[in-house]
């Protein structure tokens, strides 16, 4: 019909949620961005005007990459509020039509799936009771992910079998936004640290986390869900150290995927 209008809220949320993943690593790119600084000595043969104009260009591209990313940010916020606000136009359109609405309202998708993320949560802490903990099982991760219902796992379900142990499974759903969405997540953060603090933003609670200790060859990549104040959990309390200095993934439960 000429003039119609028509918007499909839970497209423009996925949207929301995809854009949200972006987002989520432009502020990995600008942390590491930030560290990426020349020391000024190291321009000595050049001479100082050198190393100012470095200094210069550097924070220029800091301050161009958070703009950009404040920007996303305000668009991603106003296409969730149109969605929001259309759907509540639609259920106050089909009210005054006798539509019978009873006045409720659906509770907003937002871009992390939190009720996902709890039920993760809680599958991977109620199998670990009484249990010494298997760092290195995908197998459970894979079990919990399923169990929570996230991603495509119920039509396409994934055995551990096809991988090489944590470090493999880690590089298979790291490199391809269809493998997240397949099991239900979104990488958040990928990147060194020293403890979970170093991680933007912390580590949450039902958050899928891969540790790859770097410094010490003896010991072995980590996977496992995280619980409340850190802790990691597969089928069993885990130790999560990270023995100095470790690569970090942090794959965070998609509430539309």
């Amino acid at each position: 019909m000429a003039g119609e209008y028509r918007a499909e809220p839970e497209a423009m949320r996925s949207s929301v949620g995809n854009v949200g993943g972006i987002i989520a690593h432009g502020i990995n790119a600008v942390a590491d961005l930030e560290r990426l600084v020349v020391q000024p000595m190291s321009f000595a043969g050049f001479g100082s005007a050198v190393a100012a104009a470095n200094t210069a260009l550097h924070s220029s591209q800091v301050a161009a990459v958070r703009t950009l990313l404040q920007l996303l940010q305000q668009v991603n916020g106003l296409v969730k509020a149109s969605a929001d606000a259309y759907q509540a136009a639609d259920r106050a359109a089909a009210a005054g039509y006798g539509g019978g609405h009873d006045g409720s309202t659906t509770p907003t998708s937002s871009i992390w799936g939190s009720s996902h993320a709890s039920e993760l949560a809680t599958l991977a802490i109620n199998d670990s009771a009484g249990a010494h903990g298997e760092p290195s099982s995908v197998g459970n991760v894979l079990r919990y992910l399923g169990d929570a219902q996230l991603g495509r796992l119920g039509d396409h379900p994934i055995t551990d079998t096809r991988f090489h142990g944590v470090a493999d499974f880690n590089d298979w759903l790291a490199g391809d936004a269809d493998n997240q969405a397949r099991v239900g997540l979104i990488e958040v953060y990928a990147g060194t640290a020293r403890t979970f603090s170093d991680v933007p933003g912390g580590v949450h609670s039902g958050d899928v986390v891969v540790v790859e200790p770097l410094l010490f060859s003896d010991r072995q990549p980590v996977i496992g869900v995280a619980g409340d104040g850190g802790r990691l959990y597969n089928h069993g309390l885990l130790d999560a150290r990270t023995g100095g200095l470790a690569r970090v993934s942090v794959y965070r439960p998609a509430s539309v995927v």
